[in-house]
């Protein structure tokens, strides 16, 4: 079971923030979800990636879609920081009403995107390209032994090329941590990890800021209420599998 509180707002509360404030506590907020979920999903792919053989094969190049789409969405709060945070000049008012935590995350933010980092190599170069260069550096760097397959099945969500992975992959994990590419996935788990964190510790302080500057209050004096979820699964226990049985319209799987 997992408890909750639920805030109410209401239209006349979110009309008393100025405008720039109200559209960074939406923006902060939203990403947060996304971060969220998309976090969630290759924590759970991770840690569904089999030994060795197929699945393992397919099991990783599952998890590595969603470690590229999250390094992007990391990086894209960064920018978002960058515009209606820092660019529209409300970290001068906001940045000392933080919090102890809310405020070390964010020095820990600053520090981390001031210097080459894994998130923006991964952004820039692999997330949302589709490039013939990472192609051909990819093609020059096979070894005797990588995998080369294609495995072709009725329904087209359980058929896998493995060699266009193998192929495109190899570029993005070379550049995370030459010819270790274990070395290269534990960092992607490590560093995106510890940037989520970080932005769910500067989302939250910057909400609290928001709602303390323009509602009086925090998010608990705003009249929130006990909520449960029941049935929830335990984390570590939640995989996501490659492979999966289909139910054909007339019975037969």
């Amino acid at each position: 079971m997992v408890d909750l509180h639920r805030v109410d707002l209401t239209r006349e509360q979110l009309d008393r923030i100025p405008d720039g404030e109200r559209r960074l506590l939406v923006l902060v907020a939203h990403a947060s979800n996304e971060l969220n979920t998309l976090a969630k999903l290759f924590h759970f792919a991770a840690g569904s990636t089999a030994d060795e053989g197929l699945t393992s094969q397919a099991e990783t190049m599952q998890a590595l879609v969603l470690a590229r789409a999250l390094t992007g969405k990391i990086y894209e709060f960064w920018q978002l920081l960058q515009n209606s945070f820092f660019g529209a000049r409300l970290s001068r008012e906001y940045e000392p009403l933080l919090d102890t935590e809310s405020a070390a995350s964010l020095d820990e933010l600053k520090r981390y995107f001031g210097k080459e980092n894994l998130v923006a190599i991964v952004r820039n170069k692999f997330a949302f390209h589709y490039s013939g260069d990472q192609i051909d550096a990819g093609y020059a760097a096979l070894v005797d032994g990588d995998p080369l397959q294609i495995y072709l099945a009725k329904h087209n969500a359980n058929t896998l090329f493995s060699f266009a992975e193998t192929i495109a992959g190899r570029p993005m994990l070379e550049a995370i941590r030459p010819g270790d590419p274990t070395g290269a996935f534990e960092s992607l788990v490590a560093e995106t990890s510890r940037m989520v964190g970080c932005i769910g510790m500067v989302a939250a302080g910057l909400m609290v800021v928001c709602m303390q500057r323009n509602i009086g209050a925090n998010l608990y004096e705003l009249g929130a209420t006990a909520v449960s979820v029941d049935g929830v699964p335990e984390s570590q226990a939640v995989r996501i599998p490659y492979f999966i049985e289909i139910q054909d319209v007339g019975g037969d799987t």
